[in-house]
């Protein structure tokens, strides 16, 4: 097992999550990361590493506990004397060099006990490191998915607010076309005023089918991760809000980042792992001791047996010559620790830079949210000032709707802001944020359509 290359949060495509039968009908951003991390398939794989590095753990320990087996036989033998180097007559009474047939039974248990193996120990270790690995990279594999699974909600929630601004577009272009062409008639409008109110009317019906479209991919895209049944209806129940949160230092975010990151820890223990590899290949050329033991009984048939006999004794084994196998053993584990430390360097390296673009990228989108929220309060005082310049017959419903559409525009400027400052967080926080974009339009909508009945004196007002 080999630490994971770091990357941003979301620039991973995770798997897919095992589907459920049946899914909520509505979904906050906490639920959806519960069932991601419980479904997904890249934290089940993680889980089941998890379980194949306790096993391997148990396979190492084995060489440290005892060993117990029990075997029994039952033959019937015949033996050429002459084969053994007796010749007839060596034996009295015995003047054939073929003996047989005749049985012979037995049956004992034997023990085998390390008493010192430092290759054994190392292996344990090594084994016990692994499922250190094994769990760091589960835990990192459930960070990962929390972290793209709040990503894709954000996706999921922004392409929705898409879709209400592209209906407000539709809704002002439809707007403006009933104002052009009711001036068009009154003979203060010409046919070309119409045309562009018309053209302006189907590009935004335009973005409109492509924002449904988006909105459609993007829950979709979400129900995948999540693992809820593709196609359902689904209602999120998280809006945005941003929170400008107050930041450390830099090189302190860098310092703490690179003790907790979990791919620096990661890549550390696995560095630690490919160490006892080594010194447990190292090992192997050093002598170890072993108590072997085994008692039974034997005779000719198990109803014909003797008395019982044992053999105990302790085993020295030196290794002398294995044909190089122990020394290519400590030469490949030599080079997975070199491995692993550079990999050590490289993850550093990256999750230093990972920190500072993160900083950059929360310093400019929060500048960004600042910005875009000014151009909405000037756009909203642009407004007020055309509605008071139509209120004293300075202007006219036109000029009114189009300070609106600015308002409008500038209100969709600043809706993907939020989630952008949250794709910049290593963690992704949960915030909420109103939709100021419609409630501008709704009152676009409502002052024109007042201006246009006090114009045409049809009865339309604000109620209307």
């Amino acid at each position: 097992q080999t630490a994971p290359g770091v990357s941003l949060p979301g620039r991973t495509q995770v798997p897919g999550a095992a589907r459920v039968a049946q899914g909520p009908s509505s979904l906050g951003l906490e639920q959806a990361i519960q069932l991601a991390v419980q479904n997904n398939l890249t934290t089940l794989v993680a889980r089941e590493r998890e379980r194949e590095a306790e096993g391997l753990k148990d396979e190492s320990r084995a060489g440290l506990l005892p060993n117990v087996s029990a075997t029994a036989y039952q033959a019937n033998l015949t033996q050429n004397l002459a084969a053994l180097g007796f010749q007839p007559g060596t034996f009295p009474g015995i003047t054939r060099t073929f003996i047989g047939p005749f049985n012979n039974f037995d049956a004992r248990a034997r023990l085998v006990q390390s008493i010192f193996s430092l290759s054994a120990i190392r292996n344990y270790q090594a084994g016990k490191a692994g499922v250190r690995v094994a769990e760091l990279q589960e835990g990192l594999a459930r960070e990962q998915v929390a972290t793209f699974t709040a990503l894709t909600y954000l996706e999921a929630l922004r392409s929705g607010r898409e879709v209400e601004a592209a209906q407000a577009d539709v809704d002002l272009a439809q707007t403006l076309l009933k104002l052009a062409q009711d001036q068009h008639t009154a003979g203060v409008a010409t046919g070309v005023d119409v045309t562009r109110a018309e053209t302006r009317l189907a590009r935004e019906r335009v973005r409109l089918s492509q924002a449904q479209t988006a909105s459609e991919q993007a829950v979709l895209n979400l129900q995948r991760v999540v693992g809820l049944p593709l196609g359902a209806t689904l209602t999120l129940t998280d809006p945005l809000r941003f929170t400008n949160e107050p930041l450390p230092a830099v090189e302190t975010a860098v310092a703490e980042a690179g003790q907790a990151r979990p791919e620096v820890r990661i890549a550390e223990a696995q560095l630690s792992l490919t160490g006892l590899e080594r010194r447990a290949a190292r090992a192997e050329l050093l002598p170890s001791v072993d108590f072997v033991g085994d008692y039974g009984v034997s005779g000719i048939t198990p109803t014909n047996t003797d008395l019982p006999t044992r053999r105990v004794a302790v085993q020295l084994n030196v290794p002398i010559f294995n044909g190089g196998l122990t020394r290519g053993r400590i030469e490949a584990a030599a080079s997975r620790e070199r491995q692993a430390e550079l990999e050590l360097g490289s993850v550093r390296g990256q999750v230093e830079e990972d920190v500072r673009l993160a900083f950059s990228a929360l310093r400019t989108t929060a500048e960004q949210v600042a910005a875009a929220g000014q151009s909405v309060t000037l756009a909203q005082r642009e407004l007020e000032m055309a509605r008071d310049r139509c209120r004293h017959g300075a202007g006219g419903a036109l000029e009114r709707a189009q300070r609106g559409d600015h308002g409008a525009r500038a209100v969709q400027r600043r809706a993907p802001q939020p989630r952008r400052r949250a794709r910049s967080r290593r963690g992704v926080q949960v915030v909420r944020q109103p939709g100021p974009r419609t409630v501008v339009c709704r009152r676009i909508l409502k002052g024109c359509m007042s201006v246009v009945g006090s114009q045409r004196g049809d009865g339309y007002g604000e109620g209307d």
